[in-house]
C-alpha cells in the first residue's frame, strides 16, 4: 500500500515537472520585464512583487508605471478578477489541485519563470458589488477569491492587453 502511494506521488511530481518544463515554451513568452500569455493576450509584469499596497496606493503605482512607460508601455492597469483567475487556472492545469501536498499557484508560477510571485492575496480591479469600499482579491496560495476592505494592503501585479 505504501509503495502504491509513493508511486502515485512520483507520477504526480513527474507530471508537474513535465508540465512546467514545457509551459514557458507553449503558453508564455518571457522577457526581462514582462510575460505575455499567448492564450489570453495579457501581458503581466514579470515581477509580481511591485508592492503591497492599499487600493489608492496601487492605483498610484499603476499611474507611475504608465508615466515612466514601464517596459515601453503606458497602458498598465490592475487585473480584473477574471484575468487574475487565468493564472490560477493555469496553475491547476499543471499540477495544483487544492490539496495541501500539491505545489501552490505561487510556487508553480515562480518555477516557470515569473519573478517574485508572493504567498499573498493579489488586488483586482473589481469592486465588491455589495459594498464598493471593498474589492475582490485572489490568493496565490490556494486560488480563493474574497472581498476585502480597500484600505488593507495587498500584493499588486499589473498587466496590460497585448497587441
Amino acid at each position: 500500500m505504501k509503495l502504491i502511494a509513493l508511486m502515485k506521488i512520483v507520477v504526480l511530481l513527474i507530471t508537474i515537472w513535465a508540465g512546467t518544463a514545457l509551459a514557458d515554451e507553449s503558453r508564455f513568452i518571457f522577457s526581462d520585464q514582462t510575460v505575455k500569455d499567448k492564450n489570453t493576450g495579457l501581458i503581466w509584469t514579470r515581477d509580481a512583487n511591485l508592492g503591497k499596497l492599499e487600493w489608492n496606493g496601487a492605483s498610484e503605482l499603476v499611474k507611475k508605471l504608465n508615466e515612466k512607460e514601464y517596459a515601453g508601455a503606458k497602458d498598465w492597469r490592475l487585473p480584473s478578477k477574471e484575468e487574475l483567475r487565468t493564472l490560477i487556472l493555469y496553475a491547476m492545469s499543471v499540477g495544483y489541485d487544492g490539496r495541501p501536498e500539491s505545489p501552490s499557484p505561487y510556487n508553480l508560477l515562480n518555477k516557470i519563470g515569473f519573478n517574485n510571485v508572493q504567498l499573498c492575496e493579489y488586488l483586482t480591479s473589481n469592486p465588491y458589488e455589495v459594498d464598493t469600499s471593498y474589492t475582490w482579491v485572489i490568493s496565490m496560495f490556494d486560488g480563493t477569491e474574497r472581498s476585502e476592505n480597500k484600505e488593507h494592503d495587498f500584493c499588486v501585479w499589473p498587466l496590460r492587453v497585448g497587441e
